[in-house]
């Protein structure tokens, strides 16, 4: 009688964890890939990736480092379509400093982004994070902005 006491109380303890214990990430994706820029790795930036269902609940970002970026599943990305956006300032601050934000903020101030809106603020780019496989995903833009010439006081 003990011993199967012993085994069904094993079995109640592996059928609760294997229903209950799901998933940690919550079916959340690592995501990677390389930004090209004018045919080179963009130098320093950020990668946004904004989901096109509000549903999924799952939204994420990066920095760009030498045209690489990488986010590890515990802050991954949920299957679905995402919009992406890419920044890339131009590393100068604004001549105006009450134009360079908050005090506490970053030093490395965007006062123009070089990337084109069709891969930044407006962007039209899409992705499709599978469930299974990698999710590697690579964009090569064509042409950078370029900063406006300031004119000296």
């Amino acid at each position: 009688m003990r011993r199967f006491t012993l085994l069904s109380g094993c079995l109640w303890v592996g059928a609760a964890c294997l229903l209950g214990c799901g998933d940690q990430y919550a079916g959340r994706k690592a995501v990677s890939g390389r930004i090209m820029a004018e045919g080179k790795p963009l130098k320093e930036g950020l990668i946004k990736f904004l989901p096109v269902d509000q549903a999924l609940g799952s939204s994420s970002g990066a920095p760009i480092k030498d045209g690489d970026y990488s986010i590890e599943r515990k802050n991954g990305l949920k299957p679905g379509q995402y919009i992406v956006q890419i920044t890339a300032g131009d590393g100068k601050t604004p001549p105006n400093m009450e134009e360079a934000g908050n005090p506490g903020g970053s030093t490395n101030i965007i006062s123009f982004d070089l990337i084109p809106p069709d891969f930044g603020s407006r962007s039209t780019q899409k992705v499709d994070v599978k469930d299974s496989g990698d999710n590697v995903f690579n964009f090569d833009i064509p042409k950078l902005l370029t900063p406006p010439v300031q004119r000296k006081r």
